[in-house]
């Protein structure tokens, strides 16, 4: 259990204040109290199959209180997100996990034992291609990082 201290100062914490509903700034682009310019500000997203698009409403609160982020990097699914805000397409994503049933994410899954992952996730790469396809990583803004790795 937290101290009382500890919880207080979790509630002073922006993220706690924006994801709570409480706002940060809201509409405003955060300034550092000096009035010079912001500090950068970057995102990590992590994996998480389903959890994942979690991430897809975090990025737009964060849009809504005026953070925009310098840099995004990201894991599986939140490499997923990362790739999708960056390239404009974020609302499309939302409505395509929102219309994701049993059965459709199933079908997404392309199951292969000879590898080091159970999913290649080759269907859903075809997939997105088909809706941001010719975007390159390397003309976006904010920045987008990509993290993978073989165990």
């Amino acid at each position: 259990m937290w101290a009382n201290t500890d919880t207080a100062q979790f509630q002073d914490c922006q993220v706690f204040q924006l994801i709570s509903g409480r706002g940060v700034n809201r509409g405003e682009t955060q300034e550092k109290p000096s009035g010079g310019p912001r500090p950068s500000i970057g995102v990590a997203l992590s994996g998480g199959a389903a959890r994942g698009w979690a991430h897809i409403g975090v990025m737009q609160a964060l849009a809504e209180a005026g953070y925009v982020p310098d840099v995004i990097a990201g894991t599986s699914i939140g490499a997923v997100v990362g790739g999708c805000y960056a390239a404009g397409k974020l609302d499309a994503l939302e409505e395509f996990a929102r219309s994701l049933n049993r059965r459709r994410m199933f079908r997404l899954m392309d199951f292969d034992f000879r590898g080091s992952g159970l999913i290649t996730g080759n269907r859903l790469a075809d997939l997105l291609d088909r809706q941001i396809g010719g975007t390159e990583i390397e003309t976006v803004f904010p920045r987008v990082v990509c993290v993978a790795t073989e165990l």
